[in-house]
């Protein structure tokens, strides 16, 4: 029964939650998922030699001092708060920034080495850093709403000192760039310290059709802190790391789905930002007009704080002046219930009448099932598990109406109009962002070329890229020519902004609940926030215990809106759920034996 209904559900999953996976192997010339083994989560990792290892040295004196009694005391402080929160009990002398990162140095340690993976390097100074931001503050010089909070960064993003920058691969693996991306600048500038790299899907995910979501060859397999879930990419390490408590926040970076969709499954929020924005300079790019970095939190609010940490015109990113009115703003002044309710949301899902139409033929196939009728309890887990997995939309219309925030159902059978072709914008638009990048970078670049990183791996390929390359040397081939593809950034680009500009206009809404992902190609923002985890009934429909959440997207340079309404909805739903890390290692270490 349950695996003819997931047949049903698929349909609608494909677009949305499992975008990653459904993808696979679409790009032309890189091959097909379809020739891939089967990936069943948690993976063990394959048998290669070049896993960077992990160096815990400079705190080892510190980790030793630190006791489970320690830990406790301040699991008990920190579960559940917010920058704020943290930041006033730092003002009242109960916490400091020492003590903080030690708690996640700790976690760290017991969690995420060769176990969660999500962290793939450690700043050897973040001790230093943290001892003279807490002596500014004792002084009373505080730079920012971040002083002193410990922030990871996904490791395409450039950081000076003594970390590297690789994109999680072999052939990038010794660059230390001489100067931090703009966005790292702008948050040690808040007060932010940079905990280190967070693991990625090697190359933004897009190195090889059978290599799973969340694997780098320097960072190993990132793994989901809830359980044998697959964790999503390209940000799965950045948003691993918040769902599991090793970071107060991390940065991601998205080309279509890779902040959102990680985020989404693992419980965290996380905001894709309107292109410009923030800042994209200094960092590895996949394809580079289509990509933006992004914050990710615990809470809108923390995601709020970072926002309003990293934005700012840089004349490195041209299109940063096209957001300038945006920046310096404080994000925070949004996140109230009133500024929600001036807001009208459409919701693009399931209307109730096709919900009961695709409902029907499931719940006749479980009473023919079963030989009997169902129950009342048993019609009940089918139709809630159901709604949570098509993404029925009068639930969150509900949810909505209960805050005073007028909601409308926009059937999605009822939508149509431009859908964006992601993979042959991939194959040409990676070798040409990258050539350029590394050409941008002078005497400082690591290499000249991307088929640099294809020689460099097929030296010892099961070492260098045990899942291939296939998407790399795709890239190297494709037949497109330089006018194709400027005609086709400028079709997906102009087609998606009026796709969605058009839907919001129609039914005369400023914020939009739905699972397309032309927000991307269009330059617009996304937020997603966590609505619970699935329910665990036995029905077989959707992943038992993994998080869930809802997407909301507007038009360019609508994050005011998003996070008021975003605010207004985590407040009603409350839906994240801390992971049992204890049980999720259990899983991970059977595998690894």
């Amino acid at each position: 029964m349950g695996k003819r209904r997931l047949v049903h559900i698929s349909i609608f999953l494909c677009a949305a939650l499992l975008l990653a996976a459904c993808s696979r192997g679409q790009e032309s010339g890189a091959g097909s998922a379809a020739d891939c083994p089967e990936q069943v989560f948690p993976l063990a990792e394959p048998d290669y030699t070049e896993k960077r290892r992990r160096d815990l040295s400079p705190f080892e004196a510190g980790l030793a001092q630190f006791s489970p009694a320690q830990a406790q005391q301040l699991d008990a402080l920190l579960i559940g708060r917010t920058i704020p929160e943290i930041q006033a009990m730092m003002e009242a002398g109960e916490l400091n920034s020492v003590e903080l990162v030690m708690y996640y140095l700790a976690r760290i340690q017991q969690y995420d080495l060769d176990k969660l993976n999500s962290v793939l390097e450690l700043s050897p100074d973040v001790l230093a850093e943290a001892q003279a931001l807490d002596e500014a503050r004792a002084a009373g010089e505080l730079r920012g709403p971040l002083h002193g909070i410990p922030v990871l960064v996904k490791d395409n993003i450039a950081v000076a000192g003594g970390l590297h920058t690789a994109a999680g691969a072999y052939a990038l693996k010794d660059w230390q760039t001489n100067r931090d991306a703009f966005l790292v600048g702008q948050l040690r500038q808040a007060g932010a310290i940079i905990l280190g790299k967070a693991n990625l899907s090697e190359w933004a995910n897009y190195m090889d059709a059978c290599m799973p979501n969340g694997f780098s060859v320097l960072g190993g397999q990132t793994r989901h802190p809830y359980g044998p879930f697959d964790p999503l990419g390209s940000s799965t390490g950045s948003a691993v790391s918040v769902a599991a408590d090793l970071v107060t926040a991390s940065v991601g970076t998205e080309t279509q789905g890779s902040i959102i969709l990680p985020s989404m499954v693992n419980g965290v929020v996380a905001l894709k930002t309107s292109r410009g924005l923030v800042s994209r300079d200094n960092i590895i790019p996949l394809v580079d007009w289509h990509d933006v970095p992004g914050p990710i939190g615990r809470s809108v609010t923390d995601v709020a704080v970072m926002l309003s940490a990293m934005t700012g015109v840089d004349p490195g990113d041209p299109d940063s002046q096209a957001a300038s009115s945006l920046a310096g703003v404080d994000f925070t002044q949004f996140l109230s219930l009133e500024q929600a309710q001036k807001l009208r949301v459409g919701v693009v899902g399931q209307s109730a009448e096709e919900f009961q139409k695709v409902l029907e033929p499931s719940l006749t196939q479980a009473a023919d099932e079963k030989g009997s009728a169902l129950t009342a309890a048993e019609i009940e887990g089918i139709t809630r598990e159901f709604a949570l997995a098509i993404n029925a939309a009068q639930p969150i219309v509900d949810v909505f109406a209960s805050q005073g925030i007028e909601a409308v159902v926009i059937d999605h059978a009822k939508v149509s109009g431009f859908r964006t072709d992601i993979s042959s914008t991939l194959e040409y638009g990676f070798q040409d962002s990258f050539n350029r990048f590394m050409a941008s970078l002078g005497d400082q670049a690591p290499l000249e070329s991307l088929a640099d990183v294809a020689r460099i791996n097929a030296e010892d390929l099961p070492n260098r890229a045990p899942y291939g390359q296939g998407y790399v040397t795709g890239s190297l081939n494709t037949k497109i020519t330089a006018e194709e593809y400027a005609a086709m950034v400028a079709e997906q680009r102009d087609g998606a902004a009026e796709f969605l500009r058009g839907l919001l206009e129609k039914h005369d809404v400023d914020v939009l609940v739905t699972s397309t992902q032309e927000y991307a190609a269009a330059g617009f923002p996304a937020l997603t926030v966590p609505s619970g985890v699935y329910p665990t009934g036995g029905m077989g429909l959707v992943p038992a215990g993994r998080p869930y959440g809802i997407i909301l997207v507007g038009d360019y340079l609508s994050e005011p809106q998003l996070l008021a309404v975003g605010y207004a909805y985590e407040q009603a739903v409350q839906g994240r759920v801390a992971p049992d890390l204890d049980a999720a290692i259990q899983a991970i270490e059977v595998i690894g034996k």
